[in-house]
């Protein structure tokens, strides 16, 4: 057994679960922008903005999981230059 093998940070059913529920906020926003009544340019603004909410969001993700990313590879690499210099051979006196 490696145990450096990482671990899944969620289950499958976790991911389905925003997938879906993903889907069904950005399906049902977008018919009701549709359905909305008003004018065409009014509808078209706001179906803008949902497309900019979107794509602001998965920025936002990615930026907070590099973070992260960055975050855990700086720990391993403190934590793997303590551990080298803890198996250095002690200078004599």
């Amino acid at each position: 057994m490696n145990p450096f093998a990482p671990t899944p940070r969620s289950t499958p059913q976790f991911y389905l679960q925003s997938v879906v529920s993903f889907a069904a906020a950005s399906v049902g926003l977008g018919v009701g922008v549709v359905l909305l009544p008003v004018d065409l340019w009014m509808r078209a603004f706001l179906g803008m903005g949902l497309l900019y909410v979107i794509t602001a969001t998965f920025t936002l993700a990615k930026c907070v999981r590099d973070r992260q990313d960055d975050q855990a590879a700086a720990a391993a690499a403190r934590q793997y230059q303590e551990w080298n210099g803890a198996e250095q051979v002690p200078q004599p006196r």
